[in-house]
């Protein structure tokens, strides 16, 4: 049985670290592409082509508010809890699960905050940090012999406001730039 459950935590931890390991590897990629665009984009700049500055950015800032919403949409109480839930994973892992998710994800966006306005990128990690509060708060509400299914269902009845509104705010941006 003790070696059974070694190597179920052991299975886990392995897991976890080659999932880490892929995004780190993918984050790295994204970063090169994003550097060298960038790199352009500046030389662009300061051979005063401005037009051409603007050509080059508009791509930039269309890619980082994409995936800054897709990391609010992965946000959502029901999409976080989906991705997290596991029969037999206790409430404690659960909530470790999901902020360790949350401050992954946020980390390997940090860089889109470069072509988002000061609105978006301020609403975008308020929304972040309401979510992490509620994740909190409700595991601090749990009695102590409540269930991952009682957390959850906590946490998906509770009203986020901060998400759709960041969404709301990239969308209003980009439809600034693009008209």
């Amino acid at each position: 049985m003790e070696i059974q459950l070694i190597f179920v935590v052991l299975t886990v931890v392995l897991v976890m670290l080659y999932q880490s390991w892929q995004w780190t590897r993918f984050g790295n990629n994204l970063l090169k592409s994003q550097s060298q665009q960038t790199d352009r984009l500046m030389q662009a700049m300061a051979e005063g082509n401005q037009k051409e500055g603007f050509k080059m950015m508009l791509p930039l800032r269309i890619q980082a508010g994409e995936r800054v919403v897709l990391f609010l949409e992965r946000l959502q109480p029901q999409q976080l809890i989906g991705r997290h839930i596991n029969e037999g994973i206790d409430v404690e892992m659960f909530v470790i699960s999901m902020l360790r998710s949350i401050k992954e994800e946020f980390e390997y966006n940090l860089s889109q905050q470069l072509f988002l306005t000061d609105a978006a990128w301020q609403l975008t990690k308020a929304a972040r940090e309401e979510v992490i509060q509620l994740i909190h708060l409700s595991k601090a509400q749990m009695e102590e012999n409540s269930t991952v299914t009682d957390l959850a269902t906590t946490i998906i009845s509770a009203e986020i406001k901060l998400i759709d509104a960041a969404i709301h705010q990239i969308k209003e941006d980009l439809n600034k730039l693009t008209s």
